[in-house]
């Protein structure tokens, strides 16, 4: 669970290292560097404000389950529908990058990373669905989402630790530890590779297919 989640930050953070360091010059006013940390911090403050009182909220109310499963497929299904109008179009819909993304879209991304505290929706597959949907390049989506791990991811074990808490055994942790970044690594990179290719369509596709079989699971396995 937390070591599990721990090596998908040390992932994010070895691979994404260059973004990191642009980030940290961004403090000392390099421009790109600055629309980073903007980024991460408008996206964090929106997260943090909805996904607490969220998180509490669904343990309460119990808003889990086929909720959660029917939110994922409903936007596994506007991302196909995403996709047919881009094949169809043939136009530059969906290939905004990073430099074009506004506070607003900064603010939704935040918004659907927050949604991502009920059980049974993905954080990736929320956050990658949000930027496809408005419009921007597959890898870029990919790219600004999986940026958002290490942060994301250590307010999540902090929420779940302060909240449930939890022994942890050292040796199997461990091993968990070391097999989780090799497989998130491998991950990161084979999902960039592939959103980098040029059927922008085939992407969204495929995107969308693996949130509505996500939802559907959740919604009829639980």
């Amino acid at each position: 669970g937390l070591f599990l989640e721990a090596a998908s930050v040390l992932a994010a953070l070895i691979y994404f290292r260059g973004i990191y360091l642009k980030i940290l010059r961004g403090l000392l006013g390099d421009a790109e560097g600055r629309r980073w940390l903007i980024y991460v911090a408008v996206t964090t403050a929106v997260t943090a404000l909805v996904g607490i009182p969220l998180y509490y909220a669904a343990k309460r109310w119990l808003l889990v389950g086929a909720g959660a499963g029917w939110l994922m497929t409903t936007l596994g299904a506007a991302v196909i529908l995403n996709a047919v109008l881009l094949q169809r179009a043939r136009s530059a819909a969906g290939l905004r990058t990073f430099g074009d993304m506004a506070l607003a879209h900064m603010a939704m991304v935040g918004l659907a990373q927050a949604l991502s505290v009920l059980p049974g929706l993905s954080r990736s597959g929320m956050t990658t669905t949000t930027l496809l949907l408005l419009g921007y390049r597959p890898d870029e989506a990919f790219k600004a989402s999986f940026v958002l791990v290490p942060v994301a991811g250590l307010g999540a074990t902090a929420l779940a630790y302060l909240s449930e808490g939890g022994a942890v055994a050292a040796s199997e942790a461990l091993i968990a530890f070391a097999i989780g970044v090799a497989v998130s690594l491998a991950t990161i990179k084979t999902l960039l590779e592939f959103a980098k290719s040029r059927h922008v369509a085939l992407v969204n596709f495929v995107v969308g297919a693996l949130a509505i079989a996500g939802g559907l699971l959740r919604v009829f396995v639980g």
